[in-house]
């Protein structure tokens, strides 16, 4: 067996690297960026590839799944995560789409294309609201808008003044060295993500990957967002959002997935973003009592098996799965 690494990230070529190396799996990683990125395919053959695309730059995320398509809807070649998969992965706009298709409980959302319709929404809508971009992680393209004046300053940018074609956009702004920047390459420009604002007590994020299921809590930073904040409570998730998890990757045919569960004041649950690959450094996503482990589901209920199953960037676990799908196949 031989399968292609395309990762945008170098720790994401190192992971499946490793993770292949340890099943003695030959590789080879292509640059799915580079120019002669379709001749490495052409001449070569593979059985299947692994894909680990951008969260950052939306243009070359859109090149990824441009070239994720053509991978497996015209060469046939098997890749993981799915291209469905990989289309929801950083895509807020697209993660509305699944999360009605799937009737996922979530946040009242709105996607506007121009400025006269979100003009419109703005003029009856409920404040605050929330406004973010279709790429962005750890809350750095997320606005809190409280007034109708503060919205339309934002379409304004978003849409242009006058005209479409001289829009500026939104661009959020980061930090090197304590130095403010506009960060281009996330600048949300001829869309306008709104979405209903919700009291958060806290976050759940609840993971699958293949046969194993991760849950651990997102709690509230200094931002007043538990996105980004890095802290993290260990507790059990609750069965309602495990289930909840198992069903939706089930109907979508998803076998990698963290949804990103709001927990309201009043107890109520909220999917804020389905993720397909999530940056997952400790060796564990899930600590009961103290102990790191995972639910394996069996007889109807789920079970917790001790251990540290999120070592490598739970690449191991998706290259498990993707050998599992692999073997599907070829059957």
């Amino acid at each position: 067996m031989k399968l292609a690494i395309c990762s945008y990230l170098q720790d994401g070529k190192e992971s499946i690297s490793s993770a292949c190396e340890k099943l003695n799996i030959d590789y080879e990683i292509i640059d799915l960026l580079d120019n002669n990125w379709l001749e490495h395919f052409q001449s070569s053959d593979y059985d299947g590839v692994m894909i680990r695309p951008p969260c950052t730059l939306e243009a070359h995320k859109q090149i990824y799944d441009e070239r994720s398509y053509i991978l497996n809807k015209k060469l046939s070649l098997p890749i993981y995560p799915s291209y469905e998969e990989l289309t929801v992965y950083e895509s807020k706009r697209n993660m509305h789409s699944w999360a009605q298709l799937y009737n996922l409980p979530h946040p009242k959302t709105n996607v506007f294309t121009s400025k006269k319709q979100a003009y419109n929404f703005f003029k009856y809508c409920s404040y605050p609201f929330v406004s973010k971009s279709n790429v962005g992680a750890s809350g750095i393209s997320v606005k809190i808008i409280k007034t109708e004046r503060e919205a339309k300053r934002l379409a304004r940018k978003i849409f242009g003044a006058l005209d479409p074609e001289l829009a500026i956009g939104y661009c959020p702004i980061g930090k090197k060295k304590n130095i403010p920047y506009p960060r281009f390459g996330r600048r949300q420009i001829h869309y306008m993500i709104c979405q209903e604002f919700i009291d958060i007590k806290w976050e759940w994020r609840v993971i699958r990957l293949h046969n194993s299921y991760f849950g651990h809590k997102k709690l509230i930073g200094k931002n007043n967002m538990a996105s980004g904040s890095l802290l993290v409570g260990w507790e059990a998730p609750p069965k309602e959002l495990l289930n909840l998890v198992k069903e939706f990757s089930e109907n979508a045919e998803f076998t990698s997935v963290a949804l990103d569960i709001f927990e309201s004041r009043n107890g109520e649950f909220f999917v804020n973003e389905v993720q397909t690959i999530i940056g997952a450094i400790a060796p564990s996503q899930m600590y009961i009592n103290n102990k790191p482990g995972r639910y394996i589901y069996e007889n109807d209920d789920f079970r917790f098996e001790e251990g540290e199953f999120c070592k490598n960037q739970c690449w191991d676990l998706r290259l498990e799965a993707f050998l599992s799908q692999l073997k599907l196949e070829v059957n």
